[in-house]
């Protein structure tokens, strides 16, 4: 089955159809999760070749080796939320989880930089301003990433309808202020769902 989406201005809208969602991370980050590990081999590499198998080159090289494994593994390239359960779409691998794991929707902290800017702000919507994405939270303290920005209000929308309808998973995120970009802005169509 082919995604379908809900446009809006300029192409951007809720991805997905009417039993699914689809969130997607910021460029930012899927270029830092999938770059930032092959420059810190190059940079190991030119060690190793310059001074040998020293402790710097080998830091270097463990290193990069985890990091790139762990961006693999951990960060979205996008993720559907439908009937059944939330899959996140990794670089390396694709992970499902049961809507009996998730015991909850919520927001991840937001960025310190973010945070203390909205403090020091005197406009109350700048300091009630959402400015970080969603996690799924599950027993304990297991968390898992499923974006890295703020929704939309309708992916917000869409995303409580769709857990209303299959789960008894909460919705423990704060709703987005109006005017709030679509996670999809950037993205020209759905992946397919099935």
């Amino acid at each position: 089955m082919s995604g379908n989406a809900t446009r809006g201005p300029r192409g951007a809208g809720v991805h997905g159809d009417r039993d699914h969602l689809v969130l997607y991370p910021t460029w930012i980050g899927l270029l830092a999760s999938t770059l930032v590990p092959p420059v810190m081999l190059l940079l190991a590499w030119g060690s190793f070749a310059v001074g040998g198998a020293n402790p710097v080159a080998w830091g270097l090289f463990l290193t990069a080796t985890v990091m790139g494994l762990w961006a693999g593994q951990q960060f979205p390239r996008h993720v559907v939320i439908g009937p059944r359960g939330i899959e996140r779409r990794c670089l390396l691998r694709t992970h499902h989880l049961d809507f009996a794991e998730v015991a909850a929707i919520e927001r991840a902290p937001a960025p310190r930089m973010a945070t203390a800017r909205a403090a020091r702000s005197n406009d109350p919507e700048q300091q009630q301003r959402v400015r970080s994405g969603l996690v799924a939270a599950g027993c304990g303290r297991r968390r898992w990433m499923l974006t890295d920005q703020p929704e939309s209000r309708e992916e917000y929308d869409r995303l409580a309808s769709v857990l209303i309808a299959n789960s008894g998973t909460a919705l423990r995120a704060t709703r987005p202020q109006a005017g709030s970009t679509p996670t999809s802005l950037y993205r020209r169509r759905a992946p397919s769902l099935g």
